[in-house]
């Protein structure tokens, strides 16, 4: 569950629809994509592709414009995170 939470933090700084959570919107507004993202960063999934599940969130979930430099500035995060997570 730490590390679902540590994601949920990151998600709410990615925020593609631009809400604050917390601030302007509800405080878990994206929380129900942090399991799933946990589950791919422990099957090994890389950047690429985690920017690429990012993307889709954002773009066909969400149904905001793409914005592949913050996608792939979180799952960065994500990824260091989850790594010092395991340390």
């Amino acid at each position: 569950m730490k590390r679902v939470a540590s994601v949920q933090d990151i998600l709410r700084r990615w925020d593609p629809i631009g809400i604050r959570p917390g601030e302007f919107g509800p405080a878990d507004e994206y929380d129900d994509y942090a399991p799933h993202i946990v589950s791919m960063v422990a099957r090994g999934c890389t950047r690429a592709a985690l920017c690429d599940h990012l993307g889709k969130l954002r773009t066909r979930t969400i149904g905001v414009e793409a914005d592949p430099w913050h996608d792939a500035t979180i799952a960065g995060a994500i990824l260091e995170t989850l790594a010092r997570a395991e340390a």
